[in-house]
């Protein structure tokens, strides 16, 4: 008993065996226990493609087909999956091109992918590698039906073609032969002296005259030699005179005129230079002249400054005290509000406001407008006069959140407005002035805030 279990256990074994190499051959035969990558591509027409096709890279079996998507229109393609050996995948590119193809005329079709660029990167897992739709061999029989049809017609139109050609050109050799026969018709009827120009050739009277026409020609040419000769003597008085002699004299004298004004023009260069050039201490003239400018400057703000000096000096001070002001461009706003002459009860003041004189610009700055303009001659012409024959200062205000801005738009509305009055009425600068007064008239204004201008005409008490 023991002895056949023994057997049977054997067999069993030995079976067991086998059927492991077996299937160990059959896989190995179909790849099955290789390492694969897979792989999709699409086609319009599969050609007898099917799942389990064979898949080959660079015409090397690397693989198989193991699913076909059908499309849901006729718009869309087959989506082909396949598996490719791992060992082969370095061939696989992005711009690999899969295409079907036949083994033989007949044989089983199989997919063919081609090795790619070395630029191109490799193909990754599932990716989609561009596809060659196979060529339909019922197409090409049609193209080529169609193709020997064309041919034929075409050979039937350059037969009939070669016929018309064949009528003409026996039409045309009969034309040229009787153009010929009417051509040595007419070359008779010269030499047998019909027509004008046989009766040209054969005319005796003509062929005098052509004669005499040659000998006219000859004097013709006669007198021509004689003209000839008269010309060359007169250049051979012309020689003799010296003129070529007198011409060369007046070049020379050209020449000399010339070089002498060459000579003063280098004088002259060589005086600039002198002038122009560096003095004893190495000063170029150029810097002498920036000098002098600076020095000249520097003596105009001396004397300008002396001037002051004098306005408060004993002699001169009660001038300038009577007068009420030293000078109107120099008006600063903190002496302008407690001086008695421009806060006199007897001066005018006309007030204006900035909503009606300026306009603004895109960048903040104001304008003087058009009816601003008209304000101010209303303005004038209202106050009788006194503002175009007595001195005049303009106050600038404006109620700006901050103080920055009220110093700037005041000064610059009262710069505008007064530059307007002494362009428009023709005033004297020294009786014209402005002064920036932020948003603070003085005491005595009548007002104790304002946004605009104010002309203060000074009028002396009588």
């Amino acid at each position: 008993m023991a002895k056949k279990n023994l057997i049977v256990g054997i067999f069993v074994l030995a079976g067991v065996v086998l059927f492991t190499v077996g299937l160990f051959l059959i896989g190995s035969r179909h790849n099955a226990f290789d390492r694969h990558v897979e792989f999709y591509t699409e086609f319009a027409n599969l050609s007898g493609l099917a799942k389990g096709a064979k898949v080959r890279v660079s015409g090397m079996e690397a693989g198989q087909i193991t699913q076909i998507q059908i499309p849901r229109s006729p718009t869309s393609r087959f989506r082909v999956k396949m598996q490719v050996d791992a060992k082969l995948r370095g061939l696989v590119r992005s711009d690999s091109l899969v295409s079907i193809e036949t083994e033989g005329l007949v044989g089983d079709t199989y997919l063919l992918i081609k090795s790619g660029t070395p630029q191109a990167p490799s193909a990754g897992n599932l990716s989609t590698l561009p596809s060659k739709e196979p060529l339909d061999l019922s197409a090409l029989l049609d193209k080529g039906n169609g193709l020997m049809t064309d041919a034929t017609k075409t050979i039937k139109d350059a037969d009939k073609t070669i016929q018309q050609l064949g009528g003409d050109i026996h039409n045309t050799l009969g034309t040229t032969d009787k153009t010929i026969a009417n051509v040595n018709d007419v070359v008779t009827g010269i030499k047998q002296g019909r027509g004008a120009v046989g009766m040209l050739l054969r005319d005796q009277q003509f062929a005098g005259e052509v004669r005499q026409t040659l000998d006219q020609a000859n004097q013709a040419t006669g007198s021509l030699a004689h003209a000839s000769g008269q010309a060359d003597q007169m250049i051979s008085n012309l020689q003799g005179r010296n003129l070529p002699q007198k011409i060369d004299d007046t070049m020379d004298s050209a020449k000399s005129a010339a070089a002498q004004l060459d000579s003063t023009a280098k004088q002259l260069n060589q005086t600039i230079t002198e002038a122009t050039g560096p003095d004893s201490s190495g000063a170029t003239a150029g810097a002498n002249l920036r000098d002098s400018l600076s020095n000249a400057n520097a003596a105009t703000a001396n004397l300008a400054d002396d001037t002051e000096s004098l306005k408060h000096e004993f002699f001169f001070k009660g001038f300038f005290k009577k007068r009420g002001y030293y000078q109107l461009t120099d008006l600063k706003p903190a002496n302008y509000r407690e001086d008695k002459v421009f806060n006199s009860a007897t001066n005018r003041r006309i007030w204006l406001s900035a909503s009606e004189l300026f306009d603004a610009r895109p960048d903040g700055s104001e304008v003087l407008s058009t009816r601003g303009k008209a304000a101010l001659d209303s303005a004038i012409a209202q106050d009788g006069g006194p503002a175009i024959e007595n001195p005049v200062v303009v106050e600038g205000y404006s109620n700006a959140p901050k103080l920055a801005e009220q110093i700037a738009a005041s000064r610059q509305r009262a710069i505008l407005v007064s530059q307007f009055l002494q362009k428009r009425f023709q005033l004297d600068p020294r009786n014209v002035g402005f002064v920036a007064l932020n948003n603070h008239p003085p005491a005595n204004a009548g007002r104790t805030a304002s946004d605009g201008i104010c002309i203060n005409v000074l009028v002396p008490k009588k």
